[in-house]
């Protein structure tokens, strides 16, 4: 956590975040391949009688847990990764007003805050590529 007040360039905390992406993403489909192949769990599954599940949406083992359970999906979190939100609702989020979520920028930005904000938006897709393509 305290490497969110280090000042360092640009381009290596990206580097950075990628790789870290990369590692945490490797962990997380290790635990969800082990929670679908759980015996307990594939045999408890018919007698659950559970109505919904509830889950985070940033990391997509809790919709692929419930797809065998026939469970539908209810996601508690105020956005979805990926800028799939603003997909989904078709809503404008224009980079040189709307400040990316991890930017730290504010609506009134000046020329460089506005290209820090247009290539954090550019670089999520190829982040998001890196976390969500092994699953």
């Amino acid at each position: 956590g305290l490497g969110v007040f280090k000042k360092n360039p640009f381009l290596h905390r990206v580097v950075k975040t990628n790789k870290r992406a990369k590692k945490d993403s490797a962990r997380f489909l290790s635990a969800c391949s082990h929670l679908l192949n759980n015996e307990k769990l594939r045999a408890s599954r018919g007698k659950s009688g559970f109505n919904a599940m509830l889950t985070n949406p940033f990391l997509p083992c809790g919709p692929i847990v419930a797809l065998p359970l026939a469970l539908p999906v209810v996601f508690f979190l105020n956005s979805l990764p990926c800028g799939l939100d603003f997909q989904g609702t078709r809503c404008p989020s224009p980079p040189s007003y709307v400040p990316r979520v991890l930017s730290l920028n504010s609506d009134h930005m000046t020329f460089l805050p506005r290209v820090k904000n247009m290539l954090i938006l550019v670089s999520e897709g190829f982040l998001c590529n890196v976390v969500y393509s092994p699953y």
